[in-house]
């Protein structure tokens, strides 16, 4: 899949000290985060300067000709944000939604929607410039963040793998020689408890390490399974991250980064919606935050991860070598049809190896009028369903099982480069082309009580494409900044694994993901029309007084998709069937997002008091592309007060995420065997309090 997009940005600061700031608010559905960073922003009548790295050096946040929305450690801590999946609350038009330990994202409404270990996601995630292959490990928890970045457009010709939609770039803490640390602990309600710390000195001259360690845990659960008598919507997640810094001369860098994250849950709780007969003809909608199943769902995931990066300074030119090495293996337990009937039981094994390696050479000095950038990329990676265990009556009986192994790889080599260069005083010129050939191929195999009933030959493709990018920007005052530019990216194919004869992707179109009854499908849609704008900005009109707020629209609709899937709300309303899409509206896309939030720090001789109120705002989406069922609109609240002594030393924070108890859905899915769907966390609230030395 490609995409061609014309874009047309400004980036503006006024009387009040604006910046293109993504106000990320609270919304994370667990324990809050330490706010133990010094927010710095209410401190003083001016706003601290955003540094990013978008086109691979470092520039003012003002100075990038691309749609960026970038957050400090600090900013995150303020606003409480302590996941992934929270980036989403105000960053214009990003869409995420959960499903079990993936995250669906859409950027500007584009993105894809299904979630097999083999699925590149159109927006990508990178971590300290690794990049994050499996849908298995985009959701964790923050910790030793120095900021995060995200890009929005296309964006091939600077990153070491393709994206169509995006890039979402998570930068950590380097370790310092000096030691400190901080750490913190919190209490909510439904028993729910969290750990963050995080330490760093110097263990050698010129070398120094750090330790980051985050838990999080809620006992009770936020619901409860009705047929089985156990509570339900429960997640226990633990990560580790270290890095080691050694700098054996002035012009060399060597960095070494382990690190591991536990994630175990109660997977997808999903119900029937409201009015759906399922496949057992006669269940009914159970209740809020209830499931009515006969098996009990689970989530589970380990990954671990090394990489090095090595920097050397030439002079001539400065030389960044990134390796990495990432494992994942997922186990999902679901009731596909939700009923307390054996109909559809999913037993999933996953697992994704990918090794990766990129070379850049980069222009020596930021000051000079020519900034140009030379690399290049090699991916392998290894996916598959080892096995995927259908049983239940669409298996045959109701001991009935059948097997399907699937196992994929893919191969990529790459090669890019950027230039930019100042034409005028102020103007630059930007043009960037990338080449990518990419080889994969499948083998699968069916079993049914120890006998292998279906095998595929091994499938095999190769891809070459160009990328590209052209822009002009022009910088107007050191606040105001406009440019155009007109970009190209792809997005990796792939096979389905789970229907192991279908192969389904073709770059040129658009992954919709449908669900049938024991399998998940991805079908082509031919072409969608986009458009809309975006905008965020953060000002302080007095000392101490902190506001931001952020809005975007996008219109997105399927102006040629004859293929689509149309599935009725019940099994018993008949089957699903193929209709005509064209002029329905993106899925997982909403047309108005917007969020905002206030914060004041109140001085006084026993330390700052920091109340902070935000508010999100997502329009209603379509979860597929018949545009029969969708999510509705809604908005959260959250709050924050947080006590600090003046020497930042300690701190207490009182927090509340969804304060007014919004019933919105974290996920709604149209299957064959019924609409079905789960609710977001219901309000949470406790405390936290941590130190930092």
């Amino acid at each position: 899949m490609n995409r061609k997009i014309w874009l047309l940005g400004w980036v503006a600061a006024g009387a009040c000290a604006m910046a293109p700031f993504a106000a990320l608010a609270q919304n994370a559905a667990r324990s809050g985060s330490s706010p133990g960073a010094d927010t710095g922003a209410g401190t003083s009548s001016a706003l601290q300067e955003i540094v990013v790295t978008a086109q691979r050096r470092s520039e003012s946040l003002q100075q990038v000709p691309i749609a960026v929305s970038a957050v400090t450690a600090s900013q995150l801590a303020a606003r409480g944000i302590g996941d992934s999946l929270s980036l989403a609350a105000s960053v214009p038009n990003l869409d995420i939604t959960q499903n079990g330990t993936t995250l669906t994202l859409y950027m500007r409404g584009v993105g894809s929607n299904a979630s097999d270990p083999n699925d590149e996601s159109s927006v990508a995630f990178y971590v300290d410039g690794v990049y994050q292959a499996s849908p298995l490990v985009n959701l964790f928890d923050f910790n030793n963040i120095d900021r995060v970045e995200v890009l929005k457009g296309p964006q091939g010709t600077l990153f070491g793998r393709n994206a169509t939609g995006g890039v979402i770039q998570v930068i950590t803490k380097d370790p310092q020689e000096t030691f400190s640390g901080q750490g913190s602990v919190s209490y909510g309600n439904y028993d729910t408890v969290g750990a963050n710390a995080y330490v760093t000195g110097g263990i050698a001259k010129n070398l120094a390490a750090d330790l980051a360690v985050v838990y999080r845990q809620n006992f009770d659960g936020y619901g409860e399974n009705i047929f089985l008598h156990v509570p339900i919507m429960r997640r226990e997640d633990l990560g580790f991250r270290s890095k080691l810094l050694w700098t054996p001369e002035p012009d060399t860098t060597v960095g070494i980064t382990v690190d591991y994250s536990l994630v175990r849950s109660d997977g997808t709780p999903y119900q029937l919606a409201p009015g759906v007969i399922g496949a057992d003809g006669v269940t009914s909608y159970p209740g809020a935050y209830k499931t009515n199943t006969n098996e009990e769902d689970a989530g589970n995931s380990d990954s671990y991860g090394v990489s090095a990066k090595v920097e050397h300074d030439f002079h001539f030119a400065r030389l960044v070598s990134i390796s990495a090495v990432r494992d994942v293996f997922g186990m999902y337990d679901l009731d596909e049809d939700a009923t307390p009937a054996p109909v559809v039981n999913s037993f999933i094994h996953q697992l994704a190896r990918n090794y990766s390696q990129e070379l850049q050479l980069l222009s020596p000095s930021a000051d000079s009028r020519l900034q140009w950038v030379l690399g290049g990329y090699y991916f392998y990676a290894d996916y598959a369903y080892d096995p995927i265990t259908i049983g239940g009556l669409a298996a045959g009986g109701p001991t009935a099982a059948e097997n399907i192994f699937g196992r994929q790889y893919t191969s990529s080599v790459s090669l890019y480069g950027q230039a930019t260069y100042e034409v005028l005083p102020g103007t630059h010129v930007t043009g960037g082309l990338r080449y990518t050939d990419e080889q994969q191929g499948i083998h699968s195999y069916v079993t049914v009580g120890g006998t292998t009933v279906l095998t595929v030959p091994n499938q095999r493709q190769n891809t070459e494409k160009p990328t590209w990018r052209l822009a002009i920007d022009h910088q107007f005052t050191p606040d105001i900044l406009a440019y155009f530019s007109y970009n190209r990216g792809i997005k990796s194919g792939g096979y389905n694994m789970l229907s192991p004869a279908t192969f389904y992707y073709d770059y040129q179109d658009i992954q919709v993901q449908n669900i049938e009854a024991g399998a998940v499908n991805t079908v082509n849609a031919a072409a969608a029309t986009i458009y809309g704008f975006d905008g965020d900005f953060m000002f302080i009109p007095i000392p101490n007084l902190t506001l931001s707020s952020s809005v975007g629209y996008t219109h997105g609709t399927y102006s040629n998709f004859q293929n689509a899937t149309f599935t009725p709300p019940s099994p018993l309303d008949g089957p699903q069937f193929p209709g005509n899409a064209s002029g329905n509206r993106l899925i997982n896309t909403p047309q108005w997002t917007a969020g905002g939030s206030i914060e004041y720090r109140f001085l006084t001789d026993v330390g700052s008091f920091t109340p902070n109120v935000s508010v999100d705002y997502k329009d209603k989406v379509f979860v597929s592309a018949d545009n029969r069922l969708d999510i509705p609109s809604h908005t959260v609240a959250n709050a924050s007060l947080t006590w600090r002594m003046s020497d930042q030393k300690y701190w207490v924070q009182l927090w509340t995420r969804n304060m007014f108890d919004a019933r919105y859905y974290a996920s709604r899915v149209e299957t064959s065997v019924g609409d079905l769907q789960y609710l977001a966390a219901p309000r949470t609230f406790g405390v936290t309090i941590g130190s930092k030395f």
